[in-house]
């Protein structure tokens, strides 16, 4: 078919007859008596439930932030402070009481809840020293720049990799917003 031949028809909008306005006191109505429409303000917009490309981008690199402090905080108190450096001995010695007769399972799921509970406890310490080192904020700093550069690049390129990934959402967004031309 050629292009031409499959054209849409295109509508005709109707057109509709205004009503005759009658003048009352300055104030235009239609015949009906009711005022023809409300005052022009600006409409409020619609909000979406969805958050915005940029707001989503921004709790990212939040994120990534926080993570890059509390990772910057423990590098320096495991240097400078000693801070947690005797845990493989410490989780030794509580659970070195395991009796040898007791059955392979049983072992296990010692061990297993040992390593949960531990687990749990490590994240604690995680946090709690992230807030903890806040006072020494240029101490962490100078210290991260000087003995563990590769934190900072590492963290310095996820935060340019959360910017290029917001790039590429506007970039698709902005495809679905134009309707195809055919």
């Amino acid at each position: 078919m050629n292009q031409e031949e499959y054209q849409r028809p295109k509508r005709r909008k109707k057109r509709r007859s205004p009503a005759k306005k009658v003048e009352v006191e300055g104030a235009t109505k239609s015949k009906t008596g009711k005022p023809k429409s409300k005052p022009k303000s600006k409409r409020k917009k619609k909000k979406d439930e969805e958050l915005s490309t940029h707001k989503v981008i921004a709790m990212l690199m939040v994120a990534i932030g926080l993570f890059g402090w509390a990772c910057f905080a423990a590098a320096y108190a495991h240097a400078e402070e000693g801070w947690r450096s005797n845990e493989a001995e410490k989780f030794a010695e509580e659970n070195s009481d395991i009796e040898s007769d007791d059955s392979r399972f049983g072992r296990r799921s010692r061990a297993r809840s040992a390593m949960i509970i531990t687990v749990f406890v490590a994240m604690k310490d995680f946090v709690l020293n992230a807030f903890r080192q806040i006072p020494n904020v240029f101490s962490v700093i100078a210290f991260n720049f000087q003995h563990r550069l590769w934190l900072v690049i590492l963290f310095a390129v996820l935060e340019g990799g959360a910017v290029f990934l917001g790039y590429l959402m506007e970039k698709v967004g902005e495809g679905f917003v134009d309707t195809p031309k055919y």
